[in-house]
């Protein structure tokens, strides 16, 4: 008997790792390549171009390192839930330790303030206002993922916070990249990327409105909550579209008609996902509703594009296009919600 009780708290206390493919299974890998085209824009609007490598790399790992932490606090957090739901999930099936999982993400939370601030030590001539904003937005992104992934989460104020994280990590990677390229070379006044931040705000919104849309994913989800979401999505969209407007404070050269083929753009791929989501409403059951979220996230990938065709021409659209093969490949064996 006392054998047995000394064999159930060693498994208590074990330190199950799990697989390469339950990691890639927590942190929703399909998704990375959504968070990567994110990147991009927010680069692009901030600079105008992608570099230097030294500043775009470890800028770049922040944003990833704190969706991932997110994802896997999520897990954590939901996971008495996904032993109902999801049991076959690394965390409720055993193959990773919750407590593991947790401390893997504090540790990636971590590191991001220290990334940025190896990224300022070695680009000396980095403007400090700019980072300072970097590094602030990182760690209210910090206290998001944190405050999202507690009983809050479950309340209305859930998809609003899920939101806020992606706008945060937008501005984190926007403003760190800003830094690094203009150094001091220009004032607050005469440089504020009014477009970052206004891109930041729509993305946020439409976050907003795909996680409002999914949050009963896997059951019967209610007609009114699925159109509260579309509805979100769709204001998302048309802030996107808008985007050109806020362009006050600088000269640049347009690779699409601000007023015409940029805004047609963005709304046929919006269009695509609405037509999913409005699919969803009608039939609200479990398949159709995580179809349409999966397309919402997919897609943001094209409006990515879109937004980076805008600004930066051809050869970063296609580039940005390209992240959807291995999103699309990668959704095939893992779950993006």
């Amino acid at each position: 008997m006392e054998g047995s009780k000394s064999r159930q708290l060693l498994d208590v206390d074990q330190l199950r790792w799990g697989r390469v493919a339950d990691w890639a299974q927590l942190v929703r890998l399909p998704n990375l390549f959504t968070l990567l085209s994110n990147c991009a824009a927010a680069t692009i609007l901030s600079v105008g171009a992608i570099g230097p490598w030294t500043a775009i790399v470890p800028i770049w790992m922040v944003s990833v390192l704190a969706y991932w932490a997110g994802m896997l606090l999520n897990d954590v957090a939901d996971i008495e839930e996904d032993k109902r739901h999801r049991p076959d999930r690394p965390l409720p099936s055993g193959r990773v330790s919750p407590a593991l999982a947790g401390h893997v993400a504090t540790g990636m939370l971590m590191l991001g303030p220290l990334i940025l601030l190896m990224v300022a030590a070695y680009h000396r001539t980095i403007d400090q206002l700019w980072m300072m904003i970097s590094i602030a937005a990182c760690l209210l992104l910090w206290i998001s993922i944190r405050i999202y992934n507690s009983p809050v989460k479950a309340t209305l104020l859930g998809p609003g916070l899920m939101g806020l994280c992606r706008a945060l990590n937008i501005a984190m990677v926007g403003f760190a990249v800003l830094a690094v390229h203009w150094g001091n070379e220009f004032s607050m006044v005469e440089s504020f990327p009014q477009t970052l931040v206004a891109y930041a705000a729509a993305m946020g919104v439409y976050i907003c409105g795909v996680t409002t849309y999914a949050r009963r994913e896997e059951q019967l989800s209610s007609s009114a909550t699925l159109l509260m979401g579309t509805l979100l999505q769709a204001a998302g969209l048309a802030m996107l579209a808008g985007l050109p407007f806020w362009e006050t404070g600088r000269q640049v050269h347009w690779f699409l008609d601000p007023r015409t083929y940029y805004p047609i753009l963005i709304g046929l791929v919006g269009l695509t996902v609405l037509n999913r989501a409005i699919s969803g409403i009608m039939r609200p059951v479990s398949r159709r509703v995580q179809l349409a979220v999966r397309h919402a996230l997919l897609s943001l990938i094209l409006l990515d594009a879109s937004v980076v065709l805008m600004w930066a021409g051809t050869w970063y659209g296609v580039a940005v296009v390209i992240l959807m093969l291995p999103a699309l490949l990668g959704a095939l064996k893992f779950r993006t919600t």
